[in-house]
């Protein structure tokens, strides 16, 4: 696959999982309280079954495009890269989010707008910054600056063929098997998505040619589909984690084989700041699904609008106003988009 089309079906990929990461946290089933249970059942559906390929598909992704003609020689111009592209966003973004909920403890505090109230302290700044409290969808981005940096470890488990092939299998059934649960459930999680990374750096180590080259063909994508088949079924036969891992990886697979089958046209300009979109995404829907349902209560199935039109406004919001910050505040532009 010739290098321009692959950065375009790369953008393609990366702005669909962006709109499916914004659907899952534009259901608003906590908020709209009372609607029809259809629509509770449609919005369930699409976000518990259907949008959370998208975590599973960025994994994959950041794990190829990492180990992607990777080399012990070139780790630290990579770790150099990704310290402006995801260590200082990360830091940037947790910081101006600690400060919104500082100011609008002076505002809305008094009314109870909040069950955490933010204060200023340096433990306080240090949970903001490195740990994400006031973030929460940024722990994607902290667990993805951990595997980034134990590089080395990874590397050494998956350069081999074989062995590293042997070495996913393990950390599947060591994820599934509880046992880390029992060490936190941040310790847990961070092993159950590593699986998904390492797949991801496999594949852009031994891979390449299946990826890029061989992708959208009918023997790969009846694969992937026959995976994904599978895996679903062996999850509803016995619903572990082991079987929610593996059709979460043959679901993000499938989604860029479908991807390769024909050729796309140009990504629009819009669709390239994805990482914008997953930094602004939640305030939006969050803040605006309270405000209509505060307006509007269910009237008019206000519930399942929001939830349709919504990432839309994401999308048209962040297109405008990051085409505004390009243009005027390019330097800040640089810092908060991670240079992309």
């Amino acid at each position: 696959m010739e290098k321009n089309k692959f950065s375009n079906q790369v953008r393609w990929y990366n702005f669909i999982l962006c709109i499916l990461v914004v659907l899952i946290h534009t259901n608003n089933t906590d908020i709209f309280i009372g609607q029809a249970p259809a629509v509770n059942a449609i919005e369930s559906f699409l976000t518990d079954q259907v949008a959370r390929t998208a975590n599973a598909g960025f994994f994959l992704c950041s794990g190829y495009l990492f180990y992607r003609n990777f080399s012990m020689d070139r780790l630290a111009d990579k770790w150099k890269r990704r310290l402006f592209s995801t260590v200082l966003p990360f830091a940037v973004w947790n910081l101006f989010y600690y400060f919104i909920r500082l100011a609008a403890a002076k505002i809305a505090g008094p009314l109870g707008a909040f069950r955490q109230e933010a204060v200023w302290s340096f433990s306080e700044l240090f949970q903001a910054v490195v740990l994400y409290k006031y973030n929460t969808i940024f722990w994607f981005l902290q667990f993805l600056i951990v595997y980034i940096y134990v590089c080395p470890l990874i590397y050494l488990l998956i350069r081999n063929r074989y062995i590293g092939f042997a070495v996913l299998w393990g950390v599947l059934l060591l994820a599934g098997s509880g046992c880390l649960y029992g060490f936190g459930s941040t310790c847990a999680s961070m092993v159950n998505w590593l699986f998904l990374y390492m797949a991801g750096g496999y594949l852009g180590l031994h891979g390449k040619r299946r990826v890029e080259t061989q992708a959208g063909s009918p023997g790969v994508l009846l694969f992937t589909v026959l995976g994904s088949v599978t895996s679903h079924l062996f999850f509803l036969t016995c619903p572990e984690l082991t079987g929610q891992l593996l059709y979460y990886l043959f679901d993000a697979m499938l989604l860029w084989n479908v991807l390769s089958y024909r050729k796309l046209p140009e990504a629009r300009w819009w669709m390239k700041d994805t990482f914008y979109i997953y930094a602004v995404h939640f305030l939006i829907v969050r803040a605006g699904n309270k405000l209509v349902y505060a307006c509007l209560g269910n009237a008019l199935g206000a519930g399942l609008w929001m939830f349709l039109l919504l990432p839309v406004s994401v999308v048209v919001f962040c297109a405008y106003s990051g085409r505004f910050l390009k243009r005027y505040t390019p330097f800040f532009w640089k810092i908060i988009s991670g240079n992309r």
